[in-house]
């Protein structure tokens, strides 16, 4: 019996580790910002709703000699090619530091 939730626990992981893999806002919305913004300093980036052909991409950070938090919205939009960057939806500033 063991082996059989070992069984099921092995793939699970495997499910989520290629879920994490296939979702552009881990490493692909991180790759494509640090490309545009290079000195700009990501905090933390997820996924806010999407289907699967779009996702809209939520990317905190901060701007190089500030402590401003500041948070877009990029939308990716799956194509034949993968997950393409398609425009920033929003951008904002989040609350003063302090």
């Amino acid at each position: 019996m063991l082996k059989y939730y070992l069984f099921l626990l092995a793939i699970f992981m495997l499910a989520v580790f290629f879920v994490y893999i296939k979702d552009p806002c881990n490493q692909q919305v991180r790759t494509d910002f640090s490309n545009e913004y290079p000195s700009f300093k990501i905090l933390n980036s997820g996924v806010s709703d999407g289907s699967p052909e779009s996702v809209r991409c939520h990317v905190s950070y901060e701007k190089p000699a500030s402590e401003q938090v500041y948070e877009d919205i990029w939308l990716y939009q799956h194509t034949d090619r993968g997950w393409e960057f398609v425009k920033i939806v929003d951008s904002r500033k989040m609350a003063e530091p302090g």
